[in-house]
């Protein structure tokens, strides 16, 4: 850094103002051709509020400019190029610019409406009303879902890890992709007693190549595991430098029905022991899970009997 000083290092004010000068009004009321009523409150701006001003009438006219465009586009679609508006910017007169925009959009909007009455008349005439009415009437809209809600009950003798405990490390944040007919039993198995030594966070997300394929069955399925985990505070609830650990699942198509980590640099884990064996080794030795805590935790756990469910 630099370190500086005034240029003059001796200042002396030898007087100070006494009064304060009004100047006059930015804009000049012959020029504008505005009434009075308009032009009175200009006068008592300052220049800033006046800049202020000019900033939002310049905004305004950018509006319009983009509404004047997209005006535009209508009419090359309708092939009304007549009542295309020109650029304003061609123009110097403001309020031209205006009268001319509103009278043109006025005109579109006629023929709009007429080209309405002529489809609308078109359908009577073809018989196609009565066909046009029972479909508006028809109840297309989807049912709507209800949230699977989460008895905490069963869970409130598991005591979960609520702060940071690796606190010399920044939080792994990983990606397990997973077949969508699919639930990682034995990674949620894992999660779930990691997250009583070390702070976790569990996201799951579908990926946009699945969405066209999904039936309900499956999509409820997903929908209940993110409510259930959500209302087990297995989500994002701090900041995400917060957590030790975090696990995002996506289901995604793929070759194998196993999951797998996939890293940035490309390279993969298959395989649900692998994944908790790389998971481990990102641990210290007294947090790690045992195999043997795990084998225990899949016949006791609620989450796990829960999920099963599904």
């Amino acid at each position: 850094m630099y370190k500086v000083k005034p240029y003059e290092d001796n200042i002396i004010i030898k007087c100070v103002p006494s009064c304060v000068y009004k100047t006059k009004c930015y804009f000049n009321p012959n020029d504008l051709k505005f009434k009075d009523e308009v032009v009175s409150p200009l006068a008592n701006l300052s220049l800033s509020e006046l800049e202020d001003l000019t900033k939002q009438q310049n905004k305004q006219f950018r509006k319009l400019e983009r509404l004047v465009n997209k005006s535009n586009e209508l009419c090359d679609d309708l092939k009304l190029s007549d009542l295309c508006i020109q650029n304003l910017s061609t123009q110097n007169n403001e309020l031209s610019k205006l009268e001319n925009v509103f009278q043109k959009q006025e005109t579109l909007f006629k023929k709009i409406e007429s080209l309405n009455q002529k489809v609308r008349q078109t359908y009577e005439e073809m018989g196609l009303d009565k066909l046009t009415t029972d479909f508006e009437k028809m109840d297309i809209k989807k049912k709507k879902r209800i949230p699977f809600k989460v008895d905490l009950g069963l869970f409130e003798k598991i005591k979960r890890v609520s702060s940071r405990v690796l606190i010399n490390r920044n939080v792994e944040d990983l990606a397990i992709y997973v077949e969508p007919s699919t639930i990682p039993m034995e990674l949620l198995n894992f999660i779930d007693l990691l997250s009583q030594n070390v702070k976790v966070f569990t996201k799951f997300y579908a990926h946009s190549s699945v969405f066209s394929q999904l039936n309900n069955e499956i999509e409820n399925r997903f929908l209940n595991i993110d409510d259930l985990f959500e209302g087990l505070r297995f989500g994002i609830n701090d900041n995400r430098v917060d957590y030790d650990l975090g696990f995002t699942f996506i289901w995604k198509k793929m070759e194998s029905n196993g999951p797998m980590l996939r890293f940035s640099n490309g390279s993969f884990i298959s395989s649900d022991a692998q994944i908790v064996n790389y998971v481990n080794e990102l641990l210290p030795q007294v947090n790690r899970i045992s195999e043997e805590s795990l084998k225990k935790n899949q016949t006791t756990s609620p989450l796990l009997k829960i999920l099963k469910s599904f």
